[in-house]
């Protein structure tokens, strides 16, 4: 029997607000962007909340750090959408920007409200100790990607934009390469290190691997068309938004790096808050530090070359503020998880690092 038990919460009547959401947005000439806005958010709700059960039942089988690399590779759909839409109107530092605050609402806001909130109930949140290492890792790598190009970019490295879409290509296969290794290594080669991760099938389960199959068809299959209806309601949610800012004059690095994430990554966020408040912290870390790393190492080069096969190079140089952003964001998650635990004080510190930022493009960025 296929198992739909995700659909199972209070909130599934406000599914009704995403063709409501999407109609305004394809047809509502006039309208209020705000009410468009409004609309569209709500929809988001129940659709993190159906997708956050997903994970979790799929993450029973599978286990926390394929459950979470699940969620945060269809939870970065949403970013790949909006970065695409962005990239094909050739607004490339929108993209770049989009792709940021991906990564530090993620790693600053979403993780901080998990640990906080874990950490209030479980005292202490433990995870793989060599996840953590693994994660240090991949972090240095995102950091190195925002600040190296973008260094040479700044010191006038490059004698044309030819020279800027090779590098960019380069760096690009690099990265993807690099990525898929991390996979390689986590669950090949070194599986018995991550030893949290393992599928936790008993020998009684084997004998009926047919129903374990059958077990996450159907998380799989709700997983998979909520995230598609959460792209499809996020891109007209981000539409009003853009409408709204230009309405109050907010600045486009602000909007891209603070306002858009906070709805791109609502699916994250549900995982992770519910993982941390069950003492699961290898989903939300998962969910979070992997969603957060994938945004940089796959979604990024993936994005570059695509744009160069259309005709719409992306650089791979970001500006001077994001580099701030995401080395902030970068070295806050590493010093309070390189020893494998959180609780919520260092959560609380990761809130008020993403406060602080926040407040900073105001009046520094």
């Amino acid at each position: 029997m296929i198992n739909f038990s995700a659909l199972r919460t209070p909130l599934l009547p406000l599914l009704v607000f995403i063709p409501l959401g999407l109609v305004f947005d394809h047809q509502g000439q006039g309208i209020n962007p705000l009410i468009v806005f409004l609309v569209n958010g709500i929809a988001i709700v129940p659709l993190a909340q159906i997708i956050s059960q997903s994970v979790e039942q799929i993450a029973e089988h599978l286990g926390d750090n394929w459950g979470g690399i699940l969620n945060s590779t269809l939870g970065n759909l949403v970013e790949l959408v909006i970065s695409f839409s962005a990239l094909t109107g050739g607004l490339y530092e929108i993209v770049l920007d989009s792709l940021v605050g991906g990564l530090v609402t993620n790693l600053l806001l979403v993780l901080g409200l998990a640990a906080l909130f874990g950490g209030l109930k479980n005292r202490t949140l433990a995870f793989n100790a060599k996840t953590a290492m693994l994660n240090s890792k991949l972090l240095l790598a995102v950091v190195l990607v925002s600040f190296i190009p973008g260094i040479l970019d700044h010191l006038n490295r490059f004698d044309s934009e030819q020279s800027h879409e090779q590098y960019s290509i380069i760096m690009s296969i690099a990265l993807l390469i690099f990525y898929g290794l991390s996979f390689v290594y986590q669950f090949f080669t070194h599986k018995d290190l991550f030893s949290n991760a393992a599928l936790p099938i008993s020998i009684g389960e084997i004998d009926h691997g047919k129903n374990q199959n059958a077990l996450l068809i159907g998380p799989i299959l709700i997983l998979s068309i909520s995230t598609l209806a959460l792209v499809f309601s996020s891109e007209a949610l981000v539409d009003a938004l853009t409408a709204t800012a230009q309405r109050f004059n907010l600045s486009a690095f602000f909007t891209g790096v603070f306002l858009l994430p906070l709805f791109g990554s609502a699916a994250e966020f549900v995982v992770s808050l519910r993982a941390a408040q069950r003492n699961r912290m290898d989903l939300a870390v998962a969910s979070t530090i992997g969603s957060s790393v994938q945004i940089i190492l796959f979604v990024l080069p993936a994005l570059v070359l695509v744009g160069a096969y259309i005709g719409k190079p992306l650089g791979i140089f970001f500006s001077p503020q994001a580099m701030v952003a995401v080395l902030v964001a970068v070295f806050s998650v590493e010093w309070v998880s390189s020893n494998g635990e959180l609780d919520w004080f260092e959560g609380t510190f990761l809130l008020m690092v993403y406060l602080l930022l926040l407040v900073s493009t105001f009046y520094l960025l």
